[in-house]
């Protein structure tokens, strides 16, 4: 049973209010700035991706359905950034934390 929500309409007149209140399903509580930052500026991609979808609808012939807030309740906003930034860009800097290691073995290393 779906539970009345009186901002519903309200969300759906506010995309942003609705992309920014999902905040807490990016990343987890250990997430890096990167992740902060990629998180912030996402929005307006996002947005014209659902853009896109409504017009791939209208252009079936088929009446545009759902709204911003649905739409990005299929989103899985992790996967969403893996796919979005390449791997290297993600870790980069992490081997900054890590010493470099010399290995100094007996009568080979002189």
């Amino acid at each position: 049973m779906t539970q009345f929500n009186p901002w519903a309409e309200f969300l759906e007149q506010e995309p942003k209010a609705a992309y920014f209140s999902r905040s807490n399903q990016f990343g987890g509580p250990q997430r890096s700035q990167r992740q902060t930052g990629f998180y912030q500026n996402a929005f307006s991609d996002l947005y014209n991706q659902y853009l896109g979808s409504l017009g791939k609808q209208a252009r079936a012939g088929i009446m545009p359905t759902g709204g911003f807030n649905d739409f990005m309740g299929g989103i899985d906003f992790n996967d969403y950034y893996r796919q979005q930034v390449p791997y290297q860009q993600r870790n980069q800097g992490y081997s900054d934390f890590v010493p470099p290691t010399r290995w100094r073995l007996p009568g080979i290393n002189a």
